[in-house]
């Protein structure tokens, strides 16, 4: 599962979204913050810090205004420095300040709690989408803005295996065989796919999705009821994951960091772009290989199924089955058999619609547009079997 995907589709009653990551934010609708029962704004701190935030948030049309407003040091680690941005600037225009108080154990801080919810014009109905936590802090004399995830996470452990570092809580025990193992995965795809030497890349980890993205700040966001999953920002070059089976080698994410500059000025069509990803690095804590024999139970099960389908509105997914990934993958490995890697870097890079996919693999499988869902069907079923595998 990845990342500012969910929840769209969980808005549309669907499951895990695979949309590609897109960085660059949409004009957003006037916010209308609240402040709700029993939050101090008339003492010194907590007034300036709610003109603070309501400050940044009339600023965010404008990057080089919004800077001013956030902690210096963010914005020189981070090139998208408001890292819930995506997830909570959604066009969502009811925010609410629940808390806003001294940090605990940290000096000069302080916490806001905020909450971002839908409100039904009929029935006013209040849908929530996040509970999340900024903070603000000193810097030369004034208030500014700051994220979650370094002051939740300062007391978590750190190892470093080559560019790859991971940070993950006390109590945890580390597997330094996977975690090797996830860093050489790393370098290996770089060199396959002739991309530079990889530059540091942090990878914060837990048990749960819920609680690693508790740790980044958000106590509540509608991840439905799996908990095995991933964010990846490959901007700010890094990853949260959650799994308890594949805490130390979830590599789906990280695949989504080193290949990035596969997509430079490019367009890729979000099931595809999911879809490499799940090839080389697997997804919902699986191997390629080790999802197929899903993907098959269910292409037996719905001999209808096409890959436009698949790649235009497939069924959501359940459990570790998500057809729309798997499917995506089984393309890019068939292209793969046919090509190679350069015919892969070539494929991905295609284009944004599923005419401009299927277009792709037509000509650089060398078949016609009519049978490539004939020869991606069959190949997922043969994948799929034990002695393929």
């Amino acid at each position: 599962m990845s990342w500012r995907h969910i929840v769209a589709a969980i808005l549309v009653g669907g499951g895990a979204a695979s949309a590609p990551r897109v960085h660059a934010q949409p004009a957003q609708p006037q916010v209308h913050i609240a402040v709700g029962f029993g939050v101090d704004t008339t003492s010194p701190p907590n007034h300036d810090i709610l003109t603070l935030y309501r400050s940044y948030i009339a600023a965010r049309q404008d990057t080089a205004q919004a800077r001013a407003y956030w902690l210096e040091s963010e914005q020189r680690e981070w090139p998208h420095y408001d890292l819930l941005a995506p997830s909570v600037y959604q066009g969502f225009t009811h925010f609410t300040i629940v808390h806003l108080a001294p940090a605990v154990g940290l000096d000069s801080t302080y916490l806001i709690r905020i909450l971002v919810s839908g409100v039904d014009d009929s029935t006013r109905d209040v849908s929530p989408l996040a509970l999340f936590r900024v903070y603000a802090t000193r810097q030369t004399g004034h208030w500014v803005l700051a994220n979650a995830l370094p002051r939740l996470t300062r007391g978590w452990h750190h190892d470093t295996f080559a560019e790859l570092t991971f940070v993950y809580p006390p109590g945890h025990r580390f597997d330094r065989r996977k975690a090797a193992a996830t860093a050489a995965f790393v370098d290996s795809l770089a060199r396959r796919f002739a991309l530079p030497k990889q530059l540091p890349i942090t990878y914060y980890f837990t048990d749960d999705m819920v609680e690693t993205l508790a740790a980044a700040g958000l106590d509540f966001f509608p991840i439905g009821s799996d908990t095995v999953g991933g964010r990846a920002e490959p901007w700010d070059r890094f990853v949260l994951v959650g799994s308890s089976s594949s805490g130390e080698s979830y590599r789906h994410e990280l695949a989504h960091i080193v290949l990035a500059p596969l997509f430079t000025g490019a367009r890729p069509q979000g099931r595809i772009l999911e879809g490499l990803m799940t090839w080389v690095g697997g997804s919902a804590g699986l191997d390629y290989a080790h999802l197929l024999p899903g993907l098959r139970g269910y292409l037996e099960g719905h001999p209808e199924l096409t890959l436009e389908r698949v790649l235009s509105d497939p069924p959501p997914r359940v459990g570790s089955l998500d057809v729309g990934y798997d499917g995506a993958a089984v393309l890019c490995a068939l292209v793969h058999d046919h090509g190679g890697d350069e015919a892969v870097r070539e494929f991905v890079r295609a284009g944004p619609t599923p005419a401009d996919v299927l277009d792709a693999a037509s000509r650089l499988l060398g078949v016609s547009r009519d049978s490539v869902d004939a020869q991606w069907r069959r190949a997922a079923l043969q994948e799929a079997t034990p002695s393929r595998r």
